[in-house]
């Protein structure tokens, strides 16, 4: 059986159905680096990250009885947002200083304003509300489509897209002088 032809849907029907590794392993090849940047967003941490995408993956195939219909890719950011969520509610309120947290060093192939420009770019996102930086993060970092995100977040679609919207332009507000000064 080729795996690849198979939508989302159908795959985890051979997983939920019967249990089939090899559909569950293709399933997750398709998502891996999404649901592992989702958690590194989340969480701020490669370990902690590595450890959620785990957690992810464990909860999807002891669960698999659970997804009957829908959209497969909204249920697995679901489940990874809520286990990064709850993560979030148990952390300590202490900060250790790891090299994850120290800025990157330089590399001599990025120029110094593109490294500026990000930095700033990834702080104005970090600044916004968390509803407009949650759905802007899921549209463009996860590609993930409006409808996916607001069955994700228990919205309407059309409020996925006016989220996205509004964050757009604060993003637009308060870069704009950051790169009025780069011109």
């Amino acid at each position: 059986m080729t795996y690849t032809l198979l939508s989302d849907e159908d795959l985890f029907a051979h997983v939920r159905d019967g249990n089939d590794e090899q559909a569950f392993r293709t399933l997750f090849r398709r998502y891996d680096k999404r649901i592992y940047a989702y958690c590194l967003r989340a969480l701020g941490s490669h370990e902690e990250a590595q450890d959620m995408f785990q957690t992810v993956a464990l909860t999807v195939f002891d669960k698999r009885k659970s997804f009957i219909d829908g959209s497969f890719a909204a249920w697995l950011f679901t489940i990874a947002r809520n286990h990064c969520l709850k993560a979030l509610r148990n952390r300590k309120f202490t900060t250790e200083i790891t090299d994850d947290t120290l800025p990157p060093e330089e590399d001599e192939s990025r120029s110094g304003g593109d490294f500026l420009l990000k930095q700033a770019l990834r702080e104005a996102i970090d600044k916004l509300p968390e509803e407009f930086r949650e759905a802007l993060e899921m549209k463009y970092f996860d590609d993930l489509p409006y409808e996916d995100i607001a069955q994700l977040l228990g919205i309407t679609v059309s409020l996925a897209k006016v989220r996205v919207f509004r964050a757009k332009k604060l993003l637009q507000q308060t870069m704009s002088p950051i790169l009025d000064e780069l011109r």
